[in-house]
């Protein structure tokens, strides 16, 4: 993932939607060490969490957490909410050349590979399907197919073609959707929120 705070947003949705958590459920963060497989899972910047919630899981992207709650979800289930959240595949945005990324199907995946996929590792998107996936959270869990223009004018400023919303799936409930956006405004408005830095004033 370009970013892999982003990461993290699209496992405890489909988590929550899944009910395998709830944003209130603790989540025991091993102190900053976790072991899987031959390899010893670490908090980014070596931070050291003990028992987070699953909201102080995305707050304070962890990378245990999120692992915890990936092994609670299963790899197929995971795998499924990030295809239908569309990545590994083109948007259909009206651009040549576009690429769908970089996702291996989950039956290649090994432990760790599971695990570190979690927290954004060994996906590559594109950015707008980055911009896609967010908006369907917006949208109250239904993704849309990006747009560049809303119509075609000619020279007189006549409209010649106009294309209208087009939806492509419903990703989440509408609750879950409303649920993670407000989640999702935690991590850039608390002081302690690993977003804090793109918090604008006066926009909420």
């Amino acid at each position: 993932f370009p970013t892999r705070r982003s990461s993290d947003l699209f496992l405890i949705s489909a988590a929550l939607e899944e009910r395998v958590v709830r944003e209130t459920d603790r989540v025991f963060c091993e102190n900053g060490h976790y072991a899987v497989a031959d390899r010893v899972i670490h908090e980014a910047q070596r931070k050291r969490h003990g028992s987070l919630t699953v909201r102080e899981v995305l707050k304070y992207s962890s990378n245990i957490g999120c692992v915890k709650i990936s092994e609670r979800l299963g790899k197929e289930k995971f795998y499924d909410y990030i295809t239908k959240f569309g990545f590994g595949s083109r948007t259909g945005i009206d651009l040549p050349g576009e690429s769908p990324g970089l996702l291996r199907h989950h039956k290649r995946w090994t432990r760790v590979d599971a695990s570190t996929v979690a927290f954004g590792q060994g996906v590559s998107v594109s950015g707008i399907q980055m911009i896609t996936a967010l908006s369907a959270i917006a949208n109250e869990g239904v993704l849309m197919k990006p747009r560049l223009v809303k119509g075609i004018v000619d020279k007189q400023g006549q409209l010649k073609k106009a294309f209208r919303p087009e939806v492509v799936r419903r990703v989440l409930s509408p609750a879950t959707a409303r649920r993670v956006a407000s989640m999702m405004t935690g991590v850039v408005e608390d002081e302690d929120g690993t977003g804090k830095k793109a918090r604008i004033e006066n926009v909420n």
